[in-house]
C-alpha cells in the first residue's frame, strides 16, 4: 500500500534526529511532565498490561516500564525499532519491542489495560480501522490515551497560517535561520493525502470514537505543558497539542447505553404515538385494566418505570394520582414533558435505570409499566428492586410481550415469519425484527438480552414469586383489546401480555 510504503519511508529517514529529540526529552523536564501526564489518566492499577502503539524511539515504553509496568511497544521502522532497544538498555528497562502496523495488531482481545501514542494518529492511512483494533485489543474498563496535533493545519487555515509566521519571524528575530529539522512550514505531497491531516481535531476523534462504543471521552488542551520553551512556543505555538482519553466499556455496558440511544432515536414518533392514545380508545381501555387492580378512594403514589414519552404516567395523572416517571433515555423523558404540559398535568420525570432506582424503601403504593421489561440486561434484579420500593401490599402492573423469542425458538420463528409474511401482503411495515432498518442495532442487542430466550409469562411469574410478590393476575393476551386493524398484525406474532402482583406485607 501507497500510504504506508510512504510512511514507512519517511520515518526511517528520520528515526535519527527524532531519536535526538526522544533523548533529550529523557534527560529534561519534559520527562516528569510526561510521566505525570500518563499515570494522571491511566486506570488506577499497579503493573497495568501497556501498548504504546507507533512507540517510535520508545519514549513512553520507557517512561512507562521505569513506573514497574508490563509495556509492549509497536512500530511499522525497523529503524525507530533499534533507537528503542538501545535506549531502553541505556535507561536500565526492559519494555517489550514489536515490529507492526499500528493499523492491524497481532494480539488476542481484551489484552491490554492501556493503549498509548504520541504524534501517530495524524499519520494513519485508515484511523477508523486502528482505533476499532486499538479497541479490540483493549480489556473492559482499559483507558485508551491519545496525545496529538492538528500538525499542518496551518497550510488549510489562514488564521493559524497567520500565527504561526508571526511565531516564525520572532524566532529568525531572535535567533536567526531556522533549525534544520523544522519543517512545519512546508508540507509534503504525501501528508496531504492523509485522512487526518487538515481535518479539525480532536473534534473528529471524538466523535470517531463514540461511534466505536468508547465512553466518558474527554480532551484537554496540553499546549502549556508540553511546550514549555519560547522556541517551541515561537515554532509550534500555533499548533495546539491535545490529549484524548477514553474507556473502553463492556460489552454490557456498551450494550445499555446503545439501548438508550435506540430509544432516544425513537422519541419522536413515541411522542406522536403517545400523543395519540391520549386521545383515543386506548385511553379508556388502559385506564380500566389497571384501574380494576388499583385500591380506589384515595390518591396513589405510582411509578411508571420505563416511562417513555410518559402515557401510563399521564394518564394516571389525570386521574389525581401523584406520578413519577423514570427512563434511561434523555430524549424520551424530554417528550415526556412536552406531552405532559400539553395535557397540563405534573409528572416527576428522572432519568434513572431501572435496575437501580434513586428511591427509599417502601415509597410507591403502585407501580406500573409497558413492553419495557424484555429490554432489562437483569431483569431479576429490577423485580427486586421494584419489590423494596414498593410500600407492603403495593401493587405491581406491567405489560410485555416475547417480543424475540422468535431468535431462538423454531416454533415461534415460523409463527413469526408468518405473520411478517401477513404483514407484507397488506402493506403494513412491522415494527421490528431482523433486518428491519429502524431497529438493527436493537435486534443484535436482543441477542444478548436474558428474556429474550425466555418463555413468557411463565418465567414472569416463576421468577415474581422467588422475589417474593404474590401473582395476583396472568392474562396471556391482551393484544386485541388495545389494538385494532394495523396494529392486530403488527403485533400478531407477540401478543402481549398482562401480569398484576402485589407485595407481601411480611417479606422483605
Amino acid at each position: 500500500m501507497e500510504y504506508k510504503k510512504q510512511a514507512v519511508k519517511r520515518w526511517t529517514e528520520s528515526a535519527g534526529g527524532y531519536n535526538n529529540t526522544i533523548q533529550a526529552e529523557l534527560a529534561n523536564e519534559k520527562r516528569r511532565i510526561w510521566t505525570e501526564l500518563l499515570l494522571d489518566n491511566a486506570p488506577r492499577k499497579e503493573n497495568l498490561r501497556v501498548l504504546d502503539v507507533g512507540t517510535g524511539p520508545g519514549f513512553f515504553s520507557i517512561l512507562l516500564s521505569a513506573r514497574g509496568h508490563q509495556v509492549t511497544g509497536i512500530d511499522c521502522t525497523p529503524e525507530m525499532l533499534e533507537q528503542a532497544k538501545n535506549n531502553a538498555r541505556q535507561e536500565g528497562v526492559n519494555p517489550e519491542f514489536l515490529f507492526m502496523d499500528n493499523h492491524y495488531l497481532e494480539f488476542p482481545e481484551n489484552t491490554f489495560d492501556l493503549v498509548v501514542s504520541r504524534n501517530v494518529t495524524w499519520t494513519l492511512y485508515d484511523p477508523q480501522t486502528a482505533y476499532i483494533e486499538w479497541k479490540r485489543v483493549l480489556k473492559p474498563g482499559g483507558r485508551l490515551l491519545i496525545f496529538d496535533a492538528n500538525w499542518y493545519m496551518q497550510h488549510f487555515d489562514p488564521e493559524i497560517d497567520k500565527t504561526m509566521r508571526r511565531g516564525i519571524l520572532q524566532y529568525r528575530e531572535k535567533y536567526g535561520q531556522l533549525p534544520s529539522k523544522f519543517a512545519m512550514h512546508r508540507i509534503e505531497e504525501y501528508w496531504k493525502r492523509l485522512p487526518l491531516v487538515g481535518i479539525k481535531r480532536p473534534l473528529w476523534d471524538r466523535a470517531m470514537l463514540w461511534k466505536l462504543g468508547f465512553q466518558d471521552i474527554v480532551y484537554d488542551d496540553i499546549s502549556s505543558l508540553t511546550a514549555l520553551d519560547d522556541i517551541s512556543q515561537m515554532l509550534y505555538g500555533a499548533i495546539t497539542m491535545f490529549m484524548i482519553r477514553a474507556t473502553k466499556v463492556t460489552q454490557k455496558e456498551e450494550d445499555f447505553q446503545n439501548i438508550a440511544e435506540y430509544w432516544d432515536g425513537r422519541s419522536p414518533e413515541q411522542s406522536i404515538t403517545c400523543l395519540s392514545e391520549l386521545t383515543s380508545p386506548h385511553r379508556e381501555t388502559y385506564l380500566k385494566l389497571l384501574s380494576t387492580y388499583m385500591p380506589e378512594g384515595r390518591k396513589l403514589r405510582v411509578l411508571d418505570v420505563g416511562t417513555g414519552c410518559g402515557f401510563l404516567a399521564i394518564l394516571l395523572a389525570k386521574e389525581g394520582h401523584e406520578i413519577t416517571g423514570v427512563d434511561i433515555s434523555p430524549l424520551m423523558l424530554e417528550e415526556a414533558a412536552y406531552c405532559a404540559n400539553a395535557h397540563k398535568v405534573i409528572v416527576d420525570f428522572r432519568l434513572s435505570n431501572a435496575e437501580k432506582l434513586p428511591f427509599e424503601d417502601d415509597s410507591f403504593d403502585l407501580i406500573i409499566s409497558r413492553n419495557l421489561i424484555w429490554t432489562l440486561q437483569n431483569p431479576e434484579k429490577a423485580f427486586s428492586e421494584w419489590y423494596r420500593i414498593l410500600k407492603p401490599k403495593g401493587m405491581l402492573i406491567y405489560l410485555d410481550a416475547n417480543f424475540y423469542l422468535h431468535l431462538f425458538d423454531p416454533q415461534q420463528k415460523g409463527q413469526f415469519e408468518k405473520f411478517r409474511q401477513t404483514a407484507g401482503e397488506h402493506e403494513i411495515t412491522p415494527l421490528y425484527g431482523t433486518g428491519h432498518s429502524s431497529t438493527s442495532v436493537m435486534d443484535s442487542i436482543a441477542l444478548r438480552l436474558p428474556l429474550s430466550a425466555q418463555k413468557r409469562p411463565e418465567w414472569d411469574k416463576k421468577t415474581l414469586s422467588q422475589v417474593g410478590f404474590q401473582v395476583i393476575s396472568i392474562e396471556q393476551c391482551i393484544s386485541k383489546l388495545l389494538g385494532k386493524g394495523e396494529e392486530q398484525i403488527q403485533y400478531a406474532a407477540t401478543p402481549m401480555f398482562f401480569i398484576v402482583a402485589q407485595k407481601n406485607s411480611d417479606r422483605r
